[in-house]
C-alpha cells in the first residue's frame, strides 16, 4: 500500500513485517513434476494434526502467497511433506518492487536462485498467478509502465511455452482442468493487475504507516486501510476481454471450481486491497456465477500476510467461501477489519491445503476440507464444506 509523502509513509505495510526466519531448506524434495493428471490414491491429512497423516483417497491442492526472495523459506519443507497433487502460487511469489527494467530483471534472477522454492517447483506440479509485487510494485495496476516486460519475465520464469496465450493476451489469466476421483476440478486464475483501474484513496484515512501501526498497537483496534470502494461503471479489475474469457471458463463442465484470486474476494471493510474496492466488479462476478449456474465455486486468495476464512451469501445461490493464505515469508500481526470473516486470523507464516475427497466411499457427494497450516505443517484453522452445499437450488418444475 502506498503511504503519504512524509518519511514515515515511505515505509510500506510489507516493510513493517516480521524479521528473520529459520535457515532455508537445502535438500531438494523427492518426486517428479507432472502436468495435468492426478493420482487420486495419494493419502490425505487429518486437518486437526499435521497435514502428512494418512487418510482416504483425495485430490490435494496446496496454496500460498507472499514469498520474499531475500528471506529464508523453510516453509517449503512442510509443504513438500504434505505431498500436494497441485500447488497454486497466488501471487507476490517474489518481491520485485521495481521502477526500472534492470531492477525488475534482477529481482526475477534472485527469485530463480531461491533453491528451496525452485526445488519444490521441480518436484511438485504447480500453477501460478501474480499479484502486485511480482507484477511490478506495491498496489500497481494497469498504469504500471513495465507491465509488458513483467509479462515476459513471468512467462519465462514459469516456463510458459513460446506460443502460450499468457505471452500475448492483455494479462496472464489462465485456467486448467484436472481429473481426479472421477470428477473434473477446474482451477481459474484471473489476472487482477494488468487491466486494473487505479485504486481510490481517502486522504483523511491516509497517514504514515508508522503512526497507523502505533495507534493500532496502543489501542488494540483493527487497522483500517485508506482505500475506498470505486463504484464508477468504468472502474475495472479484469478488463472486458478477460470478463468474456471468464464467462467462457465458468461454462466449462466441472464439478469443483477453484478461483485463485491474488487479493481477497469475500473480505469487506478492510480498507486495503481486495475485490471490495470494486463493488461493481464483485457483484458482476457473483451475477456471472449465478447466470452461468457455475457450481462448486470456492476462492483461494493471498496478499494480506495473514490467513483466514471469509464468505459471502448469494441470494438464490450458495455461499461463496474465500480461503486466504499469506504469507510464505511475510507476517502482518495487526488486526484488520473484515465484516465477512468466518474464522480466527492466523498471523504467522502459513500455507493452505484443500483436500477434495469422497464424503463416504461410493457416494456422489464430495467433501472440501480446508486447513490453514503453520510453518511446521500443523493445521490452525479448518473448515469442511460439501459439494452438495455448493449448488444452486433445483429449479421448480412448471405444470
Amino acid at each position: 500500500m502506498k503511504g503519504a509523502p512524509d518519511a514515515g509513509a515511505r515505509l510500506t505495510r510489507r516493510q513493517l513485517l516480521a524479521g528473520s526466519l529459520a535457515a532455508p531448506l537445502a535438500v531438494p524434495l523427492a518426486g517428479c513434476a507432472t502436468t495435468e493428471s492426478a493420482d487420486p490414491a495419494t493419502p490425505v491429512a487429518d486437518p486437526t494434526a499435521k497435514v502428512d497423516a494418512e487418510a482416504p483417497r483425495r485430490f490435494r491442492v496446496a496454496f500460498g502467497s507472499c514469498a520474499k526472495q531475500s528471506k529464508p523459506q523453510p516453509i517449503w519443507r512442510a509443504i513438500g511433506a504434505a505431498k500436494p497433487d497441485l500447488f497454486v502460487f497466488l501471487g507476490d511469489n517474489l518481491y520485485a518492487d521495481a521502477r526500472d527494467e534492470a531492477t525488475l530483471r534482477q529481482r526475477y534472477a534472485e527469485f530463480m536462485a531461491v533453491e528451496p522454492l525452485q526445488a519444490f517447483r521441480r518436484s511438485t506440479r504447480h500453477v501460478a498467478i501474480w499479484d502486485d509485487h511480482d507484477f511490478g510494485d506495491d498496489d500497481e495496476g494497469a498504469d504500471y509502465p513495465l507491465k509488458q516486460l513483467s509479462q515476459q519475465l513471468f512467462c519465462d520464469a514459469w516456463n510458459e511455452p513460446a506460443g502460450s496465450p499468457r505471452r500475448r493476451a492483455d494479462g496472464i489469466y489462465q485456467s486448467y482442468v484436472f481429473e481426479a476421483l472421477g470428477r473434473r476440478i477446474q482451477v481459474i486464475l484471473p489476472d487482477l493487475r494488468f487491466n486494473r483501474t487505479m485504486l481510490t484513496a481517502d486522504p483523511s484515512l491516509k497517514s504514515s504507516y508508522a503512526a497507523m501501526v502505533l495507534r493500532a498497537k496502543l489501542s488494540g483496534q483493527p487497522m483500517t486501510g485508506w482505500y475506498v470502494p470505486d463504484a464508477r461503471p468504468e472502474a475495472t479489475l479484469l478488463g472486458q476481454a478477460q470478463w468474456t474469457w471468464l464467462e467462457a471458463q465458468l461454462r466449462v463442465p466441472a464439478d469443483v471450481r477453484l478461483i485463485g484470486s491474488s487479493v481477497q474476494f469475500a473480505a469487506d471493510g478492510s480498507g486495503w486491497e481486495g475485490w471490495a474496492n470494486f463493488p461493481r466488479e464483485r457483484a458482476r462476478l457473483v451475477e456471472l456465477i449465478r447466470t452461468t449456474r457455475a457450481e462448486g465455486v470456492v476462492f483461494l486468495s493471498g496478499d494480506m500476510h495473514y490467513a483466514e476464512l471469509s464468505s459471502i451469501d448469494v441470494d438464490g445461490g450458495y455461499p461463496l467461501w474465500d480461503a486466504t493464505s499469506s504469507g510464505l515469508t511475510e507476517v502482518w500481526d495487526i488486526p484488520t477489519p473484515n465484516r465477512n470473516r468466518r474464522s480466527a486470523v492466523m498471523a504467522e507464516l502459513n500455507f493452505g491445503v484443500l483436500d477434495i475427497e469422497p464424503v463416504t466411499e461410493g457416494e456422489d457427494d464430495l467433501r472440501l476440507r480446508f486447513a490453514l497450516c503453520d510453518v511446521n505443517g500443523k493445521a490452525k484453522v479448518t473448515k469442511a464444506l460439501t459439494l452438495s452445499g455448493l449448488r444452486f437450488p433445483a429449479k421448480e418444475k412448471t405444470a
